[in-house]
Formats: C-alpha cells, structure tokens, sequence
C-alpha cells in the first residue's frame, strides 16, 4: 500500500479528492468533509404544544386526592327513585292476575295506572316471592292480583314492557289508611388503590462520564423513565380492570377499574368503521348524563383525534358552537364548547395522546365533579428512590426507582358515558398518532 503523499492540482475543489476508495471509479470523496449541523447537535426539532399526559393533568385539575390508609376505597351513591316499574309479562283484557318489575310499588290498596292506555287496576293482593303459585291466561307467573272492575276506565291488553305506575291509594269515608313503602341504602361501591414501581440502572463510569448534552446522563435516563411511567399511568387510568391476587413472592397485589370499565354500563357505539356518528343521537345520548339528581351543570368530552374533528364538524354544521375551537394552556389540548339538543353546554377537548391508536374514534363524556382520585398513604405522588443497589452492586452500578400509588373513582356512573365510532378519514397512515387503515377496506 502506498502510503506517500502526492501532489495535487490547483485549485482546490470543495470537495477532497481521496486517494482510495471511490477515487478509481471518477466519484468525489466527501472522506474528508465532515457533517456540520444546521442546529446544536443535541438540539431535537420537536415543538408540541400538546400535552402527552393531558388525561392525568386532567384529572390533577380536579383537586388534591384522597389520601387513604387501605388499598380498598368504597363509596356509595343515593340518586333519585323512579315512581314507574313495568309489567314483565304480557297482560290480557282479562288478567287479574300480572307480573310487575319492581313489585314494591304494587302495594295492597294501591291503584296501578297505564299511562298509554289510561286503564286502571286497583291491587287487591301481592306476592313477591311467587310462593301462591298465580299464573295469568298465558300461564306465565305473577306477583301481583289486581281488580279490573273496581275502578272506571277501559279493560284493555298491555303488552310486555309497558309502563305502569302506582296512583294515590284509595281511602273511603270509613276506610283505613293503607301501608307505605321506604328506601334502603344502596349497595356500596368499591375500588382498588394500585402500587406501581419501575427501577432504572447506570454504571458508576457512565454516571460520573462527561456528556455532549444530556443523552447517556443519569438525569436523562430519570426523565424518560418518568414520562414513560406517565404514559403507562394515563392508560390504566382509562382501561385498567380491578383485581387482586396473592403472590408469592410480592404478597397481596392490587389493580383498580380505569375509567372505561367503570362507565361501561353507558355506552353509544356507531358500529363498525365508515359509520357515522350524527350530532343528534350524540347529543341524546349526551343529555341522558344530565338526567341524574347528582350530576353537574356541564361535562368534558375527553375525545381521541378522530372523534374531535367528527363533533366539531357536525356542531358547526348544526350551529351549536358556542365556543371556537382553542388551545387551553392549563390542560394542554385543543378545546371547543357547544350545546347539546337539550340545551346543555359541554367542552369537547382532544386527548390525542391519551386516546391515539385504536382509541383514536372514542370519546369519554366525564362529569368531573363526580370523579375522585386517591393514592395510599406513604405513596403519595410519584416519587424518587435513589440508590437501592445491593452493597456489592453499589461498586459498578446504581439503581433507582420510581414509586407511587393511583386510583380513580366515577361516583356516579350515570352521569357519565363512553362513546365510540365516528367517520374515519380515507387517509392510509396518520403518522403513528392514530389508528392506520388500508384505503381499500375503508
């Protein structure tokens, strides 16, 4: 191999001529010309103003949580008692013998009115327990023996699911008073406060090294562990499922119920993807959530990419924006406001981190005043445990962790809601930032 110099012709070009490698084959060689940056060199284009976590920050906003000395939190809810039940069987024109839902309100004495057919039945006997044995034309079993000739009105069929409700009882002029009913608390409900841990490890040399920047630095490696452990918090925070198991090795374990499976029981779903869902049916099913005698005065709809663009759209297409849409600075996301059918007003915010991929189509309709947090005590906030090593370890290696607790409860389910499916832009990939479909099964 020669390894002399040679001389070179003037000028000078910019770019090296070498004389190994491309050179033979009449290619400039940038060897010798390194890369300059057009930025610092630890420097990242990345400007979001959006915030990663907006479903936690969210939920921060609330208020301080709870703080509490057991890993199992219960709460009860009282809410208004609907004065209607409905008949499980189908009743004939001449049935005195029918079965009611809800056969409290079918009290001895009592009247029972239709409010579609405006027929009235006056109870002459019950039996909750089915123990007589009556049955109606159809043979089906009753729990309530009723009179059809007493009271004025027509005789008429009723059929399955009709509405009926108990009237004034009747008391004549040497009558005695007939008997009440009264309530029962309800049952309780419960969740689980969730321990959650995560450990980082560095060498003593790569900790103690001088960096270019602040990749390969201890603090660098704390600040993607903490955003990661953001990210895994907001998702069990919206689909985590309660339990809790004995382990070996850790002892008694505990997951909580995330938001999603707590309001589950309130779902709208448009159907499959392609389907639209129309401001109308949204703003029903949004106006159901008001309908509880605990709920507040408005709601926010936190809502994936897909299901913000779809109700702004259709709210500017009905006129019910009452608010354009904003970035508000305190919770990180993009908002807008608008009223529903039923003259409510709500804020649509989109949670595009939290609610990306899959969830890009499904939207959370929370009644924020009916949410609580709480962490246990000792683990309150996520919190820092530095040097955990083994006492051998601790010559080479440090190791930390990342500590804390979380629940979140929906006190009153009612007042909240979860719905899903919208109109899916024809777009084949939306960067990684929502749910990537092929056009030709669109």
């Amino acid at each position: 191999m020669d390894t002399n110099k040679t001389f070179g012709i003037l000028p000078e070009t910019t770019i090296n001529p070498s004389k190994f490698g491309a050179q033979a084959a009449a290619w400039q060689d940038s060897l010798y010309r390194p890369f300059q940056w057009l930025t610092p060199p630890m420097n990242e284009n990345m400007q979001q103003p959006e915030n990663d976590h907006s479903m936690i920050t969210l939920l921060d906003l609330l208020g301080p949580k709870e703080r509490q000395t057991n890993p199992t939190v219960r709460w009860k809810i009282e809410n208004r008692l609907n004065n209607f039940t409905y008949v499980n069987k189908a009743v004939s024109a001449a049935d005195v013998y029918i079965s009611v839902a809800e056969s409290v309100l079918a009290q001895v004495g009592w009247k029972l009115l239709f409010p579609k057919t405006g027929q009235q039945m006056l109870v002459v006997d019950i039996d909750p327990d089915l123990s007589e044995g009556w049955t109606n034309d159809n043979s089906d079993a009753c729990n309530v023996k009723v009179s059809r000739s007493i009271l004025p009105g027509p005789q008429i069929i009723a059929p399955i699911n009709s509405e009926v409700r108990p009237g004034l009882p009747q008391l004549g002029e040497l009558g005695e008073p007939k008997l009440g009913i009264t309530t029962v608390p309800g049952d309780a409900v419960y969740n689980f406060i969730k321990l959650s841990a995560m450990k980082i490890e560095m060498s003593l040399m790569q900790r103690e090294s001088l960096m270019a920047g602040d990749y390969g630095t201890h603090e660098h490696l704390i600040m993607t562990n903490e955003h990661l452990m953001a990210e895994m918090l907001q998702t069990d925070i919206l689909l985590g499922r309660r339990g809790n198991r004995s382990d070996a090795s850790e002892g008694q374990v505990y997951e909580g119920n995330g938001l999603i499976p707590q309001i589950q029981s309130n779902v709208l779903s448009a159907g499959s993807v392609g389907n639209s869902l129309p401001f109308a049916t949204l703003s029903d099913f949004i106006d159901g959530t008001f309908e509880s005698a605990n709920t507040s005065a408005t709601k926010h709809i936190a809502s994936g990419e897909l299901a913000y663009l779809n109700y702004l759209n259709q709210a500017r297409q009905e006129a019910h924006i009452t608010e354009e849409t904003h970035y508000d600075p305190a919770l990180g996301v993009d908002t807008f406001n608008m009223t529903t059918g039923g003259g409510k007003t709500v804020t649509v915010a989109k949670h595009r981190f939290a609610l990306q991929g899959e969830l890009a189509d499904t939207s959370l309709i929370l009644d924020l005043g009916n949410i609580r947090c709480a962490e246990y005590a000792e683990f309150e906030g996520w919190k820092w445990a530095f040097d955990l090593e083994a006492p051998l370890q601790g010559i080479t290696k440090k190791t930390d962790a990342i500590v804390g607790s979380s629940m979140v409860a929906v006190i009153d389910p009612d007042t909240c809601g979860v719905a899903k499916g919208q109109v899916i832009p024809r777009t084949k990939n939306r960067n990684g930032l929502g749910v990537v479909y092929d056009i030709a099964n669109v």
